[in-house]
């Protein structure tokens, strides 16, 4: 060949390079052999020492606000008491080679006491007995690291000066399986017990604060059905990636806001690389990627309605009372004030609470008559009682009813002073007195006589065909997780064996029509507001957290429109001379509702609650209208539950909360200089 011939002549310069080629080329095969043969035991045993871990870091969640941006819910700086083992490695080792050397010294003892009792050496087979076993040393390991965490818990507890708990079982569980992490000893520390550490604990060995975000309810148990609560959720969410080693504490919307808008609020979480040693102790860690922190959800909520709304029912009902409010904007469906009693605590879902505090939320929601995770407001069905005569007498009135026309209401045979109704056999009671109403006075006086009348001639289908206008029967589209649509008899149910009966049930609010407190909040805008059905709205739009940040809003749709009820001006102008009758008339039922200065429409009921077996069991107290009556703005709806032998009615119950809620409405507006509250 070429080269070897080249070679062949007598060139000491081409000699000299061929056997610099030559050497190398032996010098690389040298070192590899040295790599992958000689020196292959300890590369291996130095990547096996070392691996990497990766840890899911949760987003901080965004806040929800009220329409005014007042915290509702937001995030807290929480410092747990840790034991950080990386700082424990040595002297784990330091009290595993004390034991070693203690079992050590048995082990000699016994060996020598089996020698003398035998009278002679022991032989190797013989001596093998007395040798430890893996488990044994695996057992000395654990004593050994017991030894060490409670005694550092031991002295933590002197210098804080207060009793601390340390579970062995839980501890090795959690060196087993979370190594990297530290350790928590005591959770959510005051600032007391955080002044008392920093002060006497000086040393630092192994044991400081961890630092948490946590949720945080700034107004403890305000709006709580709506805002919902969280749960614990540590799985990865769609977009991020879906394995890592070792996940921190992270939660999730269960219900309410907190649900329904999860995805905005939670943001998106980051990742941590640490790289550890063979044992899983801590070398080092990198930030992969930064949590991207949640957005801020504005609510349609006005905090002083809010907070009006509460403290009426707590007032007038006490804190155990089963009832809900709703205030809602009549022209275009902002809920302005939604609350449900008895209420909880959304920190008993995400371990915020102490251990006392957490026993008395457990025993409430034991109390199945308080079923205080319910929202009322949204999630229970009520029979309507008398408020559903609105729509009766709507319905009347656009069927040509004359609301000057006299109906006689006869007197009651068995109760002095009341009247009645017969519909065929049947006596129906009357809690109105005998004798002569027109529409606007059997609205004031709720007289089921009148009303069951004119809604036998009006027909039910005619009835249940508004009603149907209003969507009741229907789901609001919440995104709370905690809705139900109500009740209302379909045509094919009506044209299947009703009776008369059946239609005046209907007609006072009984028998098969059921409703929520915010589906009436909707019918009752809807007649306020010349007859436009709104969808409720819950959230006007969502923001980032940092104010500087060049992330736009989003506003959402406000006055989304689902329907019109179609009925004239002169029907919705005479039912709300009528009920303004309700609060203003000296027959008035809802007179208790009425605050100087705003002249409120009203409508008060009662519905009988009655078991399984038909029997009578309690009643539930109405109260809806709406404000003012010359150009209304707001609707507010009551709804308290009564169970025997309590009694009341709707002006006597739930009017007495709604004038505590106008008197609010009207005192802001004032201080507002007259601009209502509800286009803030």
């Amino acid at each position: 060949m070429l080269v070897f011939d080249e070679l062949k002549k007598n060139e000491p310069h081409l000699r000299l390079v061929a056997m610099m080629l030559v050497a190398g080329l032996c010098l690389l095969l040298a070192g590899l052999w040295w790599v992958q043969v000689v020196s292959s035991r300890e590369y291996q045993a130095h990547l096996d020492t070392q691996a990497y871990r990766t840890i899911r870091l949760p987003a901080v969640r965004g806040k929800i606000l009220d329409r005014e941006g007042r915290v509702l819910a937001e995030n807290q700086p929480r410092y747990n008491l840790s034991l950080f083992l990386d700082d424990l490695h040595q002297p784990f080792d330091t009290a595993y080679g004390e034991l070693l050397k203690s079992a050590r010294a048995a082990q000699k003892q016994n060996i020598a006491n089996a020698e003398k009792r035998l009278g002679r050496s022991l032989t190797k087979a013989e001596r093998k007995q007395f040798a430890f076993k893996p488990e044994q040393l695996q057992a000395l390991r654990e004593a050994a690291r017991i030894r060490v965490a409670g005694g550092i818990v031991a002295q933590v507890s002197q210098k804080i000066g207060q009793p601390l708990a340390f579970d062995p079982v839980l501890f090795e569980r959690h060196y087993a399986a979370r190594l990297a992490l530290p350790f928590p000893v005591l959770k959510n520390l005051d600032p007391t017990q955080i002044a008392r550490f920093e002060e006497n604990y000086t040393n630092r060995l192994g044991a400081d604060l961890e630092l948490q975000s946590v949720r945080s309810y700034p107004l403890g148990n305000t709006a709580a059905h709506l805002l919902g609560y969280l749960q614990r959720h540590d799985d990865s969410h769609e977009g991020e990636d879906p394995v890592f080693n070792y996940r921190i504490p992270d939660f999730k919307g269960a219900v309410g806001v907190e649900y329904g808008f999860d995805e905005e609020l939670r943001g998106r979480a980051g990742a941590e690389s640490l790289l550890v040693n063979s044992q899983g102790y801590r070398q080092s860690e990198t930030i992969e990627s930064q949590p991207e922190p949640g957005q801020n959800v504005v609510l349609t909520l006005d905090l002083d309605l809010q907070r009006a709304a509460e403290a009426s029912l707590a007032r007038n009902r006490g804190p155990d009372a089963r009832a809900a409010v709703v205030v809602m904007d009549v022209r275009n469906g902002d809920v302005l004030a939604l609350a449900s009693s008895p209420t909880i605590d959304p920190l008993y879902f995400t371990g915020g609470l102490s251990p006392e505090e957490k026993q008395r939320e457990a025993a409430r929601r034991a109390d199945v008559t308080l079923r205080p995770e319910i929202n009322r407001a949204t999630q229970e069905n009520y029979a309507p009682g008398s408020i559903f005569k609105v729509i009766v007498g709507l319905a009347a009135l656009e069927a040509g009813l004359n609301p000057e026309k006299i109906y006689e209401v006869e007197a009651d045979p068995t109760r002095s002073g009341k009247g009645c109704v017969y519909v065929g056999r049947r006596k129906i009671d009357d809690t109105a007195p005998p004798g002569e109403y027109n529409f606007k006075r059997a609205l004031e006086r709720s007289s089921n006589s009148y009303f069951i009348q004119v809604g036998l001639q009006t027909r039910v289908d005619r009835i249940v065909a508004l009603a149907e206008k209003f969507f009741l029967g229907e789901d609001l589209d919440l995104p709370t997780r905690q809705e139900t649509g109500g009740n209302l008899p379909s045509s094919e149910r009506i044209h299947h064996r009703w009776s008369d009966g059946d239609t005046a049930n209907l007609c006072i609010g009984q028998g098969e029509v059921e409703v929520t407190p915010l589906q009436m909040a909707v019918v009752y805008s809807a007649i306020a507001n010349g007859g436009t059905v709104y969808w409720p709205r819950l959230v006007s739009r969502i923001e980032p957290q940092d104010p500087a940040s060049r992330e736009t809003a989003t506003n959402l749709p406000s006055g989304l429109v689902r329907g019109r009820i179609g009925v004239s001006a002169r029907s919705l102008n005479i039912l709300h001379n009528a009920m303004l009758a309700e609060t203003e008339d000296a027959e008035g039922t809802g007179k208790a509702a009425v605050v100087p200065g705003l002249r409120i429409c009203g409508k008060t009921g009662t519905a009988q609650v009655q078991d399984s077996a038909n029997k009578l069991t309690g009643y539930n107290y109405w109260f809806a209208s709406f404000a003012p009556f010359e150009h209304p703005h707001y609707a507010v709806v009551v709804m308290v539950q009564v169970d025997l032998p309590a009694s009341g009615s709707g002006g006597l119950t739930c009017a007495p909360i709604a004038h505590d809620i106008y008197e609010t409405i009207l005192g802001k507006e004032k201080s507002a200089g007259g601009k209502t509250l509800a286009t803030r």
